[in-house]
């Protein structure tokens, strides 16, 4: 069975002639002026897939909104317009009118505006172009990692793996932990701040959607290189630390914080950034030239990880 980005390489990915870039990153480029480019990507959410059918309908407005607005940011840009197309089982108004808040509300909080789509009737499913812009100087590409770049990631991992894990299986954890578990999970929160600023610190970057240890491997293929990651330095509830629930964290996904390379040179900038603009973001590795992931433990030894990433068409 293939996997989904097999499926892509061998259908679908073409060599544009008229863009600057095309299928192989977070998101296309081509040119809006000699300073910028235009991002534009697009995502679809399906039910039983990309979300529960018990998901409450304002959240995933959100959700459906700020998993796109993560992929704009992986590209070192700021997402400004996007278009929507939902396909739904019947014209239910009070579950339209939550989802149509929870939409609003994360675009009103990304600065971003809804400027089309389309509506029909079948099975949930939300799927959602969006446009943002970049400038080309601060582009960041998944082949641009660099030999010895410092690995950064945002935010906190493992918590939406661990609501969906928690939904799917219920199992003894801290109310307050699975609370915050699935909100994480239903109501994404990709970093809010100016990319402008922070691409010119950072060589390379990727949304965290399908895994650490998967998205990084795409940057890693990308740029040809490997990296070492210090499993003490990944940000995450003390709970999975305590239970050793380490895939949650390495593979889990549903996280949509982004994973940033950067030189060296730019380590106290990059803690300065967090600081100025209120984010939390963790030094967790190095690139390296050995072309494999490393997992370093506490003390020295690897850890032995064979799990994979979401695959849409695993059997």
């Amino acid at each position: 069975m293939l996997k989904e980005f097999q499926i892509i390489e061998k259908n679908f990915k073409k060599i544009p002639s008229s863009i600057f870039l095309g299928i192989g990153d977070d998101a296309a480029l081509f040119e809006k002026n000699k300073k910028e480019f235009w991002v534009i990507s697009q995502d679809t959410l399906n039910i039983n897939t990309h979300f529960l059918s018990d998901t409450d309908s304002e959240n995933l407005g959100w959700k459906s909104l700020a998993v796109n607005v993560s992929d704009i940011l992986a590209m070192g840009g700021n997402p400004k317009y996007a278009l929507l197309s939902i396909s739904i089982p019947s014209a239910n108004q009070s579950w339209i009118k939550k989802f149509s808040k929870g939409f609003f509300k994360c675009a009103k909080n990304y600065g971003v505006e809804l400027i089309g789509g389309d509506t029909s009737k079948g099975s949930l499913s939300i799927s959602i172009c969006i446009i943002g812009e970049v400038l080309k100087k601060n582009v960041l590409l998944r082949s641009n990692a660099k030999p010895n770049d410092d690995i950064w990631v945002t935010g906190k991992l493992g918590l939406p793996a661990l609501g969906l894990k928690f939904k799917k299986n219920n199992f003894n954890a801290p109310k307050t932990l699975i609370r915050n578990a699935i909100k994480a999970l239903e109501k994404p929160q990709p970093i809010k701040v100016d990319m402008n600023k922070l691409a010119t610190l950072c060589n390379s970057a990727i949304d965290l959607s399908d895994g650490l240890v998967p998205d990084l491997n795409h940057i890693l293929n990308k740029s040809a290189l490997g990296a070492n990651i210090y499993l003490e330095s990944l940000p995450m509830p003390l709970w999975i630390r305590e239970n050793k629930s380490y895939p949650l964290v390495l593979s889990g996904g549903d996280d949509y914080q982004l994973l940033l390379t950067a030189p060296k040179s730019s380590y106290k900038k990059i803690i300065e950034f967090s600081v100025v603009n209120k984010i939390k973001i963790s030094h967790i590795g190095s690139m390296t030239k050995r072309k494999n992931i490393d997992i370093i433990k506490s003390d020295g030894e690897l850890l032995n990880y064979k799990e994979k990433g979401y695959n849409h068409f695993a059997e």
